[in-house]
């Protein structure tokens, strides 16, 4: 990549880093389904992304709606290897905001005027009280302390997240039973389920006729979650 670039080469890289997070600016693009809630994500306060400033990961200072990815390598869902990014004419504020060649545009953007789930709602949605409800029971637990190592987590915090475990796995079970919810859209109204964020930080999870096992990093004993 030179300085003397000025436009984009249409390399698809930014694309395969991920889906963007989406803006005040985007609202009109769920709303009018260009882009639907079933091709989004919700990354709740809290979990852990790569920040783009700072390059390190740290927990995310605020609830993102972003597109989702697929693969290994989670790469943004419209974009095409063939056909470069299908949705090119409506797509959101921060992929017309990136420039490989000076990011200072899209940098600004990080965690500022972002959507949330209940912006994209309509006022009346039944879901919405629902969200609430899950944002009480099932907060999101401290992922940094679990990635710095189980061996600093306290026994109270663990029985913390087993509790809550718990809870989101119970609340999601009733919710889809309750909605009909399909799974790509239960990554939108809920995010990820908690048990998935802790897999990713190498906490072991199995289940049982007893139910849920965790297994923390360098322990022998599994923690039993009913």
């Amino acid at each position: 990549m030179t300085s003397e670039q000025k436009e984009c080469y249409q390399c698809g890289n930014c694309c395969k880093e991920g889906g963007p997070a989406l803006h005040t600016g985007d609202i009109e693009l769920v709303r009018n389904g260009d882009i639907p809630v079933s091709s989004l994500i919700t990354i709740r306060k809290g979990e852990l992304g790569l920040h783009p400033v700072s390059g390190k990961v740290q927990p995310v200072a605020v609830e993102l709606v972003k597109i989702v990815g697929t693969g290994r390598q989670w790469v943004c869902c419209y974009f095409s290897a063939e056909n470069g990014c299908t949705v090119y004419e409506k797509r959101p504020l921060a992929c017309r905001a990136l420039k490989c060649w000076n990011t200072e545009e899209i940098t600004g953007l990080v965690e500022k005027d972002t959507l949330n789930r209940i912006d994209l709602l309509e006022e009346d949605d039944p879901i919405i009280p629902v969200i609430q409800e899950h944002e009480r029971v099932c907060p999101c637990v401290d992922l940094q302390a679990v990635r710095t190592g189980s061996g600093l987590l306290t026994g109270k915090l663990k029985k913390d997240i087993e509790k809550r475990v718990r809870a989101d796995l119970r609340f999601r079970a009733r919710v889809i039973s309750d909605f009909q919810l399909k799974v790509s859209e239960e990554l939108f109204y809920f995010g990820r389920p908690l048990f998935q964020l802790l897999q990713q930080l190498g906490v072991r999870v199995s289940e049982s006729q007893d139910g849920v096992h965790l297994e923390w990093p360098q322990e022998k004993v599994p923690v039993h979650v009913e």
